[in-house]
């Protein structure tokens, strides 16, 4: 039967014994389709751009989405209902969804009208039953991508979100089949989870605890389609500071005024480049608060600066920003001062616990009253020159961060209103990336195995919409050892966040203390990091922009390569920069490189290798094995940086990748405020023309900061390095390199 469109201004359609009707108007343009069925109430919606809403009620309430994780600016999509037979719906320019009230059923098309989901059934549970249960059929054989915290693998067919010490599981994957799912329940505290039997045509079955069940629905052909309708849904992550993007040295344990001092001066010294400290308890207060009983201690401190760390806070930092050094304090949840908590009690603000001491003193950041307080008392802090914050400890609820930092960013716009806020937080929930908040994977071991599961973590979480992660190089505790603690720098150049931590027992992670080739290695991985914060901070810009992330797996780019299916152990940055670090004791690994594609050994002069193949190589204790893909132009900055704020430090070296044309664009800011949403920013696309062998750019944007590039030099990797031209660096530019 020929579809047509139900017209906008029809009232009521009757149909099989079902109403369908228009809600009242709405702030954007949009159809919805409700419906009656089986004592609950369906309603179809288009909530933005490449998304498609499920809804469920049980309690006979209209939809009314109020989720923290979905994101507030969000712009519903134009839709129009949609009528196929017995099918009636909504479709916009991502695909359909339709229900058959007859047959209680409903499915999934895409922007072609094909299947995406076979026709699956509505819920048939009285409307007092609970958890509302939404079984998906399956379409044929399917991976599944995208719910986070699994380290063991990029796969997984079930989900439990939880929030840990460094776990983070979220309502969402993937399915190769096409489309992507994310679930919301009417309390974000218990969001809904997921499970599939091992059966391969077993449907994958959604269980919404609670009366109401939004399952968010995104025809998406590949794993980069769905993480740009997540971020359209979820919120697109801000662009960080720069200064994030370069090393970041963190350890417990801090012993004093003199010990800072002495530490920035080695660093300075050893020409080693960093650009945060990064201080746990000791910065405020002199003792953790672990043995700190429930009703609190009259002398505690929770919103000061110890004396013995940081006699003269605002002289300290002020010092360490001249040097280039940022500063970063742990925050916690809850509080230790009696007098704090016997106020907070009194308002009840202080979230309901166990038997735990540290547990029955957390505030609830959820109260808008609770992040009034929290913000009043963190200006002081801000004022002093704090630059970020170090959340912890803060899973007792799946919401908790979200709104923690939600209080920080309260204090930051009244300090600071155009800085950019950012925070390092153990877990995160759905959306968290929005608010300019980062993630790192907690107490990790200091073993060969814990470096393994990282980069697999990592990934994980860019496919959960977490574009901004970390860990804690060389591995918290126990005691690291040089060459694990080599290996893992040189791993972190391709993470997202580089950052060292250790525990209070062990020796601090700072490359000196670990033998002189130790440091030398590591020195050049960090010279290697800050050669490549152009071509980070550019792809910062394109994943705020574009919802993608920096990190990702291989098959993400190369979805039809089945080689590429579970790889994690080596990576994308960008879809150029393929790292391969080595991370076992051993100094060989396998490194396979996708099909589709040649591949250039990064810093080499040999040749394009061909993809599809999978090597054996070596790499010595001073050696990283990356390739870059054929066909890139990746955005180099001097060696010499010891701090983002050096840039521009020299000319921009600007390398090409020939063997097939290219573009990239080169984006510049101040890197500290928000400007850049307002346009203030320089964005330079370069093409690269493989049959000419022309390189040509232009330039847009009006910023022009003492930190930007004022010249250039260009290089065809297929040539001797020593025939880079340099060039003028105007608003637009031509070079061609003969052979």
């Amino acid at each position: 039967m020929k579809a047509t469109a139900v017209p906008i201004a029809l009232a009521t359609l009757l149909l099989s014994g079902c109403t369908f009707r228009n809600p009242a108007p709405r702030a954007v343009p949009s159809a919805t389709v409700d419906a009656k069925l089986s004592g609950a109430v369906i309603e179809l919606s288009a909530p933005c751009g490449g998304v498609l809403c499920l809804h469920v009620s049980t309690n006979g309430e209209p939809h009314t989405p109020r989720s923290i994780f979905l994101d507030p600016d969000r712009v519903a999509d134009d839709c129009s209902q949609f009528r196929d037979g017995n099918w009636v719906g909504i479709r916009t320019s991502a695909g359909q969804l339709l229900i058959d009230p007859a047959k209680s059923q409903w499915t999934l098309r895409n922007a072609s009208g094909g299947t995406v989901i076979p026709p699956s059934p509505l819920p048939a549970q009285p409307a007092t039953t609970s958890p509302i249960a939404l079984p998906i059929h399956a379409n044929g054989p399917a991976d599944f991508y995208g719910s986070g915290d699994v380290a063991s693998s990029l796969l997984h067919i079930s989900a439990v979100p939880y929030l840990g010490n460094g776990h983070a599981t979220i309502p969402y994957y993937f399915s190769t089949t096409g489309y992507a799912a994310f679930g919301t329940s009417g309390d974000d505290n218990t969001p809904p989870d997921y499970f599939k039997s091992l059966t391969s045509d077993s449907p994958i079955t959604w269980y919404f605890h609670g009366t109401s069940a939004n399952l968010y629905l995104m025809p998406a052909r590949d794993l980069k389609a769905a993480a740009a309708a997540l971020a359209q849904l979820t919120g697109h992550a801000p662009v960080p500071p720069r200064w994030t993007l370069g090393y970041l040295q963190s350890r417990w344990g801090w012993k004093n005024s003199a010990y800072l001092q002495d530490t920035a001066r080695e660093f300075k010294a050893r020409h080693l480049p960093v650009d945060a400290f990064i201080f746990d308890f000791e910065w405020y207060t002199p003792t953790p608060d672990y043995t700190v009983k429930s009703q609190g201690l009259p002398d505690f401190h929770d919103f000061s600066f110890n004396p013995t760390l940081l006699p003269q806070p605002r002289s300290a930092f002020d010092e360490f920003h001249q040097q280039g050094i940022h500063v970063v304090g742990i925050r916690k949840p809850r509080l230790g001062n009696f007098g704090e908590l016997e106020y907070a009690r009194t308002y009840h603000w202080i979230l309901p616990a166990g038997n735990s001491d540290i547990d029955s003193r957390v505030l609830n950041f959820a109260l808008p009253a609770v992040r009034n307080y929290y913000a009043e008392h963190t200006e002081p802090l801000l004022s002093q020159g704090v630059d970020g914050w170090w959340n912890d400890e803060g899973e007792l609820t799946y919401t908790l961060y979200h709104y923690w930092n939600l209080a920080e960013i309260q204090s930051l716009a009244e300090v600071r209103p155009t800085a950019r806020h950012w925070s390092l937080n153990r877990a995160f929930s759905p959306g968290l990336q929005r608010t300019g908040a980062a993630a790192w994977t907690g107490d990790i071991h200091a073993t060969w195995d814990d470096l393994q599961q990282t980069p697999t973590t990592l990934l994980n979480w860019s496919l959960a919409g977490m574009p901004w992660t970390a860990c804690d190089i060389g591995g918290f505790s126990p005691e690291t050892n040089p060459k694990l603690l080599t290996r893992w720098m040189q791993a972190g150049v391709f993470f997202p966040i580089m950052r060292t931590h250790s525990t209070l027992e062990a020796t601090p992670h700072f490359p000196w203390l670990f033998g002189a080739e130790a440091q030398a290695d590591i020195k050049s991985a960090l010279q290697l990091r800050y050669e490549l914060i152009p071509y980070y901070y550019s792809l910062a810009h394109q994943a705020h922009e574009s919802g993608l992330p920096l990190m990702r797996p291989l098959v993400m780019e190369f979805p039809g390569d089945p080689h590429c299916t579970y790889l994690s152990d080596e990576w994308l940055m960008g879809d150029s920069l393929l790292a391969a670090p080595i991370l076992s004791e051993s100094d060989s690994r396998s490194v396979y490189l996708p099909g589709g594609a040649s591949w250039y050994r990064f810093n080499s002069s040999a040749g394009p290798l061909p993809g599809n193949q999978s090597l054996q190589i070596g790499a010595a204790h001073n050696e990283i094995p990356v390739y870059v893909r054929a066909g890139s132009i990746v955005p180099l900055g001097p060696a010499t940086l010891e701090h983002t704020d050096d840039l521009p430090g020299g000319p921009l070296d600007l390398r090409v990748y020939p063997g097939k044309d290219a573009s990239f664009t080169l984006v510049e800011d101040d890197g500290c405020t928000t400007a850049y949403l307002r346009g203030k920013s320089r964005r330079t696309t370069f093409t690269w023309n493989d049959a000419s062998r022309t390189l040509r750019w232009k330039r847009e944007g009006s910023y022009a900061g003492k930190d930007v590039f004022q010249s250039i030099s260009v290089t065809s990797v297929d040539l001797d390095r020593g025939q880079a031209v340099a060039a003028p660096f105007g608003a637009t530019g031509e070079v061609r390199i003969p052979r």
